[in-house]
């Protein structure tokens, strides 16, 4: 495909090159005499820091403990034996960890990727870096088109790059128009949407679809940002409940899209909604090989290395949730519906989409004045949450509300105690 909407592939920083071929020489046990970089932290790969690391597993969900299993198994690899968590390692990932992106992708997606085709794939230092990366990646003269209600940062990224920029207006439900979107297109677009969408929970494998199709026959692209496929449930007379089966039916939906589109698409993940380690920073995206080399090459010139010991332990992450059918998103759906629903019990003004789909980790509270005046007003009484105006990309009175920022516990008792003291300050505006 002639993919015009992108950069040139530029030349790879020479550094992060140079280490990419140690490291695969390495991985390949192929000799390698090592002049590439001033990775200092290889002067004690020979040096046992730890002998041995012991851990001692405390109380966790069920679902959550293989993923604790897996997180002191990464951690171990990082720092017993070869302390390899203090040296530097290829941005973009190892070609191991790359194999376990083209597994994700294949198992998750229904994406038909060879096991060696790791050039279709990054691992980044969390789901966002390869968002600004796929984004920094169109060429100045392309249109970027995304709905109104989405990512803030996407808009930001948009203020520094030289693309024309363009926002779809909101339908009631929360979602985009596709004729709208069919008017914006123009040859060598590109649409961008997280889906489920941040921050307003909007889920609609029918709207995705319906983009893909736009962007393909356009001769464009489409940047789809799917961290929240795992967490989705319904919304039905007033009432958020999860259930397992509408969940796997909604991601085979999604599944469908991504392997007929493929061509054409770069997905974005992380292991940070999934698997709860977003402070690891270990993302991963798929897409057709100019444009990975495009986002490696970016990448590359800001970081020398990756955050090595992130990347080590959130591969064995990932390999764990993928060989274990590791179940820890469906309790936290599960916690996301109970939450959403104490919302609704204390009469709060939420702003849900009217299809009765609802993914992701926020929700839109409807405020009485501008979205940030708002913030500022909750927060004089402790009470902190984020205006929608980046979000939506201008004045609007909402504020978005994480659902997961306060630690579970029995009961839930801290969340409701939060819930209901914005109730309270609420009440008295």
């Amino acid at each position: 495909m002639n993919y015009s909407f992108l950069k040139p592939v530029p030349e790879p920083p020479a550094i992060r090159d140079a280490m990419a071929k140690v490291s695969k020489r390495e991985e390949n046990d192929m000799p390698v005499y090592d002049f590439s970089s001033g990775n200092i932290g290889r002067l004690l790969m020979e040096y046992e820091i730890f002998k041995d690391i012991s851990f001692q597993a405390g109380e966790t969900p069920t679902s959550f403990e293989s993923i604790a299993e897996a997180l002191a198994r990464g951690i171990k690899k990082s720092f017993a034996g070869k302390p390899k968590g203090l040296a530097y390692s290829p941005t973009g990932g190892t070609e191991a960890q790359k194999e376990t992106a083209i597994k994700y992708f294949s198992l998750v997606h229904g994406l038909p990727l060879a096991k060696k085709q790791t050039d279709r794939v990054i691992i980044t230092a969390g789901g966002q870096q390869a968002m600004a990366a796929a984004l920094r990646s169109i060429s100045s003269g392309s249109k970027v088109i995304v709905p109104r209600w989405d990512y803030a940062p996407v808009t930001g990224i948009a203020s520094d790059e030289s693309w024309e920029f363009s926002k779809l207006p909101p339908t009631k439900g929360l979602g985009f128009s596709l004729d709208d979107l069919r008017e914006e297109a123009e040859e060598g677009s590109v649409f961008y949407t997280s889906m489920p969408n941040n921050p307003s929970g909007y889920v609609s494998a029918e709207k995705l679809r319906g983009a893909a199709e736009i962007m393909t026959e356009t001769g464009g692209g489409i940047i789809w940002d799917a961290p929240y496929i795992f967490t989705m449930f319904k919304i039905e007379e007033g009432k958020a409940s999860f259930n397992s089966d509408f969940l796997k039916k909604e991601v085979s939906q999604f599944n469908s899209i991504a392997e007929q589109f493929q061509d054409n698409m770069c997905i974005l993940s992380s292991i940070s909604k999934t698997c709860l380690a977003a402070g690891l920073r270990f993302g991963f995206a798929t897409a057709p090989s100019d444009w990975i080399k495009n986002m490696n090459a970016i990448v590359g010139r800001e970081n020398l290395s990756s955050p090595t010991a992130s990347f080590v332990i959130g591969n064995e992450i990932l390999e764990t949730f993928l060989e274990e059918d590791v179940m820890a998103h469906e309790w936290v759906s599960e916690i996301l519906a109970s939450r959403v629903n104490y919302l609704l019990s204390k009469g709060l003004p939420l702003i849900l989409p009217e299809n009765g789909k609802f993914g992701a980790l926020y929700v839109l509270l409807k405020s009485p004045k501008p979205g940030s005046e708002f913030a500022d007003e909750l927060s004089k009484s402790g009470i902190i949450a984020v205006t929608g105006e980046p979000f939506y990309g201008g004045r609007v009175e909402a504020v978005r509300l994480s659902l997961v920022s306060v630690p579970y516990q029995e009961r839930d008792v801290t969340w409701k105690e939060n819930v209901d003291k914005l109730a309270e300050v609420i009440g008295e505006n």
